[in-house]
């Protein structure tokens, strides 16, 4: 997967060794803190598919690697699995979180499971790849959701996910714009629905991004274990829908 990733984004011009993308002057602007695109991130255990595949499509980057060479597949990995220590992570941000959304979703397949080892598990891609480095880890505007979601397509197909968690509502509009998916009239916190992402069927559930905390804490609470459940069920046997 990564080796098919890195063509992608060279293919694209967003790959970081080789960034040449059309609307990095359009998103750059005058801003002279914008750091350009950093690859998705893909668990080693993910890609061979030793569990339900489980993809999550978050926002922008609140903060990158000003060396190119560190924002690479393989090197993102590397990070990743060499370097992050979620003991020292900040237990209300959203990088700790989506550890722990992993591990609570997946540990029924794997009972000795734990947060630190969930990243193997799991892959994480950001429907904007530059990072403005706004204060406080702020929101980029607007333009480059919508200059960047189209890439999440090509990532989509070759990741094939399993399961898709969507981080934040900006993350469920580029989903539903770029494969046309039709939302369902539930709207209940603990929704669910499966979906159609080119040629496979993936269970799909749009999350709030842990920013949002009171809300988000909601769905950690009540619905964290029924998805864990509904998961097991769905995939346990080895049958993917």
């Amino acid at each position: 997967m990564l080796r098919e990733l890195e063509a992608y984004y060279q293919k694209e011009g967003i790959y970081p060794l080789d960034f040449h993308c059309p609307y990095l002057s359009v998103c750059r602007k005058d801003n002279e803190n914008f750091i350009e695109a950093k690859s998705a991130f893909v668990g080693s255990e993910y890609e061979k598919g030793t569990l339900p595949r489980l993809l999550f499509l978050s926002l922008d980057p609140g903060s990158s690697e000003r060396d190119a060479s560190r924002r690479t597949p393989e090197a993102v990995r590397y990070q990743e699995e060499h370097e992050c220590n979620t003991d020292t992570l900040v237990k209300s941000r959203h990088w700790y979180r989506t550890h722990e959304m992993a591990w609570r979703l997946l540990k029924k397949f794997k009972p000795n499971l734990d947060i630190q080892s969930s990243h193997l598990y799991f892959a994480h891609i950001n429907t904007v790849k530059c990072c403005v480095c706004n204060k406080n880890h702020a929101s980029a505007p607007v333009i480059l959701f919508k200059n960047c979601q189209r890439y999440i397509w090509g990532e989509i197909e070759i990741l094939k996910p399993d399961i898709l968690i969507t981080q934040g509502k900006r993350a469920r509009e580029a989903l539903k714009e770029v494969f046309g998916i039709f939302e369902s009239e539930d709207c209940s916190l603990c929704r669910s629905q499966w979906i159609r992402l080119g040629e496979k069927s993936v269970l799909w559930f749009p999350t709030y991004h842990p920013r949002n905390f009171g809300v988000f804490n909601r769905q950690r609470k009540e619905c964290f274990e029924i998805w864990a459940q509904f998961i097991y069920e769905a995939f346990h046997s080895g049958k993917k829908n």
